[in-house]
């Protein structure tokens, strides 16, 4: 069945057992609730207090006729109107008097009581005639809004009629809610690059528009899955391929410098220069391609000094800087904690040798390495004074081959692929890298990190807190 049928049947359903569960409790088990008796209007009873309180009017004025109303229960609370035989006012609490007056004459035209709904107001009027045989049309507001509204029973009932909603409302809502919770979490697992992720049996044990949904999303997750796999495999397969050849290209290079009894000639200078580069970003690439699917290059997850990775990271940089005409400073705290040196010390050193590239000269570039013993979070930050990039581009400049504009890594030296072997190197230790722009201008990259410190001098201690990916196979 589908999801409209069902939603409208729950709701009539609903609707159809408060009715009768009100009913049923009413009829079933009655309930006397205090104020029942008094709010229960008896019109014999009513016109003998009336007749009464007309009788003091006459013998003893109006003033001992309103303390008559304060003494009778049925009069108590209610608001009486008294007139003569011919709808004259005689007394009203009411500035406005021509509703009543006109009721009063119909009364004493038929010479019956009667009820009238008036809005939220119920009124009686009836006929009275006196001890000394003078007539009298009084109108009694027998219950207003308050008293029709907010009572016991009323209460009562609409908590009787809570109980079948609430039970179907929740009984609905989990219906709901429960699938679109498993396909969200299966949502956000592809997009964290869980490429397995899958909404699993929902498919299959519902017929309706959220399983065919899930089934569509598993198609999507299968599609993706299959794309990004043959992708990877691509450049991988690629890379590979490519290692050979150039390797021959590096051996004939060498023979042919070899051969060279004056200077090398420009052409094999240049040749030499675009194979090394070509060289590097097969090794970039290869690597790019294990760090994507997992594969952790070979090395051992082990404790190491933030201060020290910190300090010969930053020093290294310096002698790049000075090219550059720009300096690198830092701030790092003392404190050892579990991760891949040398894949870790690859993430940093790629966001700053990127921010060493765009520093406009004679400026500072600032590493801040710190620790947060209670959010259990190492955090690292790189921040430059360069031109910083788009807003709409920050979450792409870690992706493969992304340039923030055309030519412009080419005109580096760069590939575009450091930033994204920063950022699956950050994702293999379980962390998360982003970026923003500085409001003083430039670039701020934060790598943070999950604080494991080890448990024993052995590293792979089972009580270490290892990442996820610890185990994967090596390259």
């Amino acid at each position: 069945m589908k999801l409209f049928p069902r939603i409208f049947l729950s709701f009539w359903a609903s609707i159809i057992l408060m009715i009768a569960l009100v009913l049923s409790v009413s009829e079933l088990v009655p309930v006397t609730f205090p104020g029942d008796r008094e709010r229960r209007f008896d019109p014999d009873t009513a016109l003998l207090a009336l007749t009464s309180a007309v009788n003091v009017y006459e013998q003893q004025g109006e003033a001992a006729f309103h303390a008559q109303l304060l003494i009778v229960p049925v009069l108590h609370h209610n608001s009486l109107e008294l007139f003569d035989d011919q709808a004259h006012p005689l007394i009203t609490p009411h500035m406005d008097t021509s509703f009543y007056a006109r009721m009063a004459s119909d009364v004493a035209k038929s010479g019956h009581a009667e009820f009238l709904r008036l809005g939220f107001h119920v009124l009686y009027a009836s006929p009275l005639q006196s001890a000394s045989g003078r007539r009298y049309i009084a109108v009694l507001t027998v219950s207003g809004p308050a008293g029709r509204f907010v009572n016991l029973r009323l209460l009562f009932n609409l908590l009787i009629a809570m109980v079948p909603a609430g039970l179907v409302s929740f009984a609905l809502a989990l219906y709901l809610t429960r699938p679109i919770t498993r396909l969200q979490t299966a949502a956000r697992r592809l997009a964290a690059g869980e490429l397995d992720a899958r909404a699993g049996p929902l498919h299959f044990s519902r017929r309706d528009e959220l399983g065919a949904l899930a089934h569509d999303f598993d198609t999507m997750a299968a599609q993706i899955e299959l794309l990004m796999t043959a992708q990877r495999r691509f450049v991988a397969d690629v890379s590979h391929e490519l290692g050979a050849p150039l390797t021959r290209m590096h051996l004939a290079l060498a023979l042919l410098r070899r051969d060279f009894t004056e200077r090398p000639s420009s052409a094999l200078i240049r040749i030499e220069r675009e194979t090394d580069k070509l060289s590097n970003l097969v090794q970039q690439l290869l690597l790019l391609a294990g760090l994507e699917a997992g594969r952790i290059p070979a090395e051992t997850f082990a404790p190491i000094s933030l201060h020290s990775l910190c300090d010969s990271i930053i020093d290294d940089a310096n002698f790049e800087a000075a090219h550059a005409d720009c300096n690198v400073v830092g701030s790092r705290e003392e404190i050892t904690f579990l991760a891949y040196p040398n894949l870790l010390r690859r993430a940093i050193d790629n966001v700053l040798r990127n921010a060493i590239r765009y520093a406009p000269p004679g400026t500072t570039i600032h590493v801040d390495c710190k620790a947060d013993p209670i959010a259990r979070t190492v955090t690292i930050d790189i921040l430059d004074s360069g031109p910083g990039v788009s807003e709409a581009m920050l979450a792409d400049i870690f992706t493969p081959f992304f340039r923030t504009a055309p030519g412009r890594e080419a005109s580096t030296g760069g590939a575009g692929l450091g930033l994204a072997i920063a950022s699956e190197a950050v994702r293999l230790h379980d962390g998360a890298i982003r970026a923003q722009n500085r409001a003083i201008g430039g670039l701020q990259v934060t790598i943070t990190l999950p604080l494991r410190t080890p448990q024993s001098e052995d590293p792979l201690e089972p009580n270490a807190e290892l990442p996820t990916h610890a185990n994967s196979p090596l390259l």
